[in-house]
């Protein structure tokens, strides 16, 4: 019926939306095996890293392009126009995601635990101004488990250990900088608890010999996940918290929107959403319907979260910015491409799962009630009509007989009456 028509139609519009995205994931793999080339910066000449460069460039612009005219008729797919957009209209708060569950509306954003970053500073500000003892740090990146050792020599300087603790930030994503007259701060670039670290010197505390970054066992101060709600009016909707990102719990009106804000308690900031998701009518009664949100996926919305905005140490605030032009520029480009290709790898498995547990599923419970109801319908036009008829004459002769001695019965009384009136 229509509604398989329907779904089938559904389906082809997914993988329309799903073919191109795969051609985004190819992109995506040309540039990181780009920027894996550019990062070995020792063996490439400044015309090797432009060639590359432009390479990228090239990516960027077939993405942009893909993004915004994949169409499925007229319809275009993969520009936003058919998924969850939010605009901050007040506060510091940033509009992250949304999905096809998001309620359309406004929402204040409320802080009720301010997120934070795992923090250390030294505790022996004269050492820092030179170290009198060989020394070594063990940095240990406590979500992760990966750990560094850094190795301080006699009279390293402040600088020169801030130096050699940043040479690791990479991996430890531990941040160190100057902090008063003479400390050493030490700071996870990833908000909440899943920055949190760890720092053990070899050295015990004593002053003018080591640093005073630890006395053995090791020290840190351990970042807090945000927490609070999204409201409307008087009613508060929970949120689950993780770092300095807000997640609208499943079940309620924000279910699927993200925000991040680094503000202190109180209103952080209000944000509006709106909901264009695809909507589908998958069966043959009101209100049997389903919804797809897909998100944008042009290169300035890919690859967002891991700059300073987001208390990251990217210098590349999206998959649009990057630049491989010498190793470093490279190391940041190839972490914003990986985190672009776990997007588009995110989305295409919403696409699959919605083509396969929701149109393809829903196509064959309609075939079966479609081939249950033809038979039933075969089985009455299959009807013995003979047999029928005979029994219907039958029924019909015996009414027929019924009435007339009804009728014989209460004519009776008046043949009775007409004796005695006359």
């Amino acid at each position: 019926g229509q509604a398989i028509e329907n779904s089938e139609l559904a389906t082809a519009m997914v993988q329309t939306a799903e073919g191109a995205l795969t051609e985004v994931h190819a992109l995506l793999t040309s540039m990181r095996e780009l920027a894996i080339h550019a990062a070995n910066e020792g063996a490439n000449s400044a015309a090797d890293l432009a060639a590359d460069q432009s390479e990228i460039s090239n990516a960027l612009a077939t993405i942009d392009r893909i993004a915004q005219h994949t169409q499925f008729g007229t319809k275009r797919l993969l520009d936003g126009s058919n998924g969850v957009t939010g605009m901050v209209t007040s506060g510091t708060v940033s509009f992250l995601s949304g999905t096809g569950a998001t309620t359309a509306g406004t929402y204040d954003v409320v802080v009720t635990t301010q997120a934070e970053k795992s923090t250390f500073t030294t505790a022996n500000s004269a050492a820092i101004m030179g170290i009198t003892a060989d020394e070594t740090l063990t940095v240990t990146n406590d979500a992760t488990g990966v750990s560094v050792t850094v190795n301080l020599e006699a009279g390293d300087n402040r600088q020169t250990i801030i130096d050699k603790i940043n040479a690791y930030t990479d991996v430890t994503e531990v941040v160190a900088s100057t902090s008063g007259a003479n400390d050493i701060t030490l700071t996870s670039a990833v908000w909440g608890t899943a920055g949190d670290f760890t720092i053990v010197s070899s050295l015990e505390a004593v002053d003018g010999t080591q640093s005073g970054f630890a006395d053995g066992a090791g020290n840190s101060d351990d970042g807090v996940d945000i927490a609070g709600t999204f409201n409307v009016g008087a009613t508060a909707y929970q949120a689950d918290g993780v770092g300095a990102i807000l997640s609208g719990r499943a079940g309620s009106v924000v279910e699927g929107l993200r925000v991040q804000t680094t503000a202190v308690v109180g209103t952080a900031g209000t944000v509006t959403v709106r909901n264009d998701s695809l909507v589908f009518q998958v069966g043959a009664n009101a209100g049997q319907q389903v919804s797809l949100s897909i998100s944008n996926m042009a290169a300035s919305t890919l690859g967002k979260g891991l700059d300073a905005a987001f208390g990251g140490t990217n210098q590349f605030g999206s998959l649009a910015e990057i630049s491989i032009l010498d190793a470093e520029k490279a190391a940041d480009a190839l972490a914003v491409i990986d985190k672009a290709i776990e997007e588009v790898g995110t989305i295409r498995g919403t696409l699959g799962a919605f083509q396969s547990n929701t149109l393809e599923s829903g196509v064959n419970n309609l075939r079966v009630a479609e081939e249950n109801l033809v038979a039933a319908e075969s089985t009455i036009r299959d009807t013995d009509m003979a047999a029928e008829m005979a029994t219907f004459t039958r029924n019909q002769i015996m009414l027929q007989a019924a009435t007339a001695m009804l009728a014989h019965a209460n004519s009776a009384p008046q043949v009775v009456l007409q004796l005695m009136g006359g």
